[in-house]
């Protein structure tokens, strides 16, 4: 008879947790869709540390203003507003050998890094004269692939990443 509960007490623990991860993440969905409320017209700013040779900045800017502003309901493209779209893309080459620690004879070049996507704005802090910049909302995807690949991979990402912003920005309503 003992040995029975131990599989009913470790299933209702697993649940417990489970519910409670459920919850976090819901009121972390609503912290977010909060900070994005009101927002009207952005300014879009694109940041490629290093630069990468396989991929345009413009191309880029362009990719994104048409995957995250085109919709009905999206925010307008003003860049003299305080608030902010930024896109930072991080993505490195590094070779196999690096990698592993050692040589290794045709070993290849990786592109690694991250590309991030977050909404800052002005937030007024009491007791603090003026207003400073808060990131309301944010996401990052891992590139990791070949480096010749990488380019496409990055472009792969910010589609992901303006994806999941319209959807927090539309409230899931798309």
């Amino acid at each position: 008879m003992r040995g029975m509960a131990w599989p009913r007490l470790l299933a209702l623990v697993l649940a417990a947790g489970c519910a409670v991860a459920l919850v976090t993440a819901g009121a972390a969905g609503a912290q977010a869709r909060m900070g994005l409320q009101g927002l009207r017209r952005v300014a879009l700013e694109i940041t490629m540390t290093p630069d990468h040779p396989l991929l345009d900045p413009g191309a880029l800017e362009q990719r994104l203003e048409e995957l995250l502003l085109t919709g009905a309901s999206a925010p307008r493209l003003d860049p003299r507003s305080p608030d902010r779209i930024r896109l930072t893309v991080a993505v490195r080459q590094h070779s196999g050998s690096e990698l592993r620690g050692f040589y290794l004879p045709f070993s290849g070049l990786y592109g690694i890094g991250s590309v991030r996507l977050s909404v800052e704005r002005l937030a007024t802090i009491p007791g603090l004269a003026a207003p400073i910049p808060a990131v309301v909302w944010q996401q990052e995807r891992q590139a990791r692939g070949p480096w010749h690949r990488s380019a496409a991979e990055i472009m792969a990402l910010v589609g992901e990443l303006a994806a999941a912003f319209v959807e927090e920005y539309s409230g899931g309503r798309q």
